[in-house]
């Protein structure tokens, strides 16, 4: 009797981890679409300018007081 429970538990077991296994691996597919389009719309000039705020300061330069 306790190896029937021990096997049902087992096969329980394995249903469900399979099922998450499943949903990771969606998760990490979505994870790396996402990442290739952002990627993608950065390579834009258009849309990086929106998209990252910190390549609007690029080339400026620091401004020093008492600089010669």
């Amino acid at each position: 009797m306790h190896k029937k429970k021990a096997d049902a538990y087992t096969e329980l077991f394995l249903t469900f981890s399979d099922r998450v296994e499943l949903w990771i691996k969606r998760g990490i597919i979505v994870l790396v679409v996402l990442l290739l389009l952002s990627q993608a719309a950065l390579s834009v000039p258009a849309l990086r300018h929106v998209l990252a705020s910190a390549d609007r300061h690029e080339g400026i330069p620091i401004q020093r007081i008492g600089a010669h």
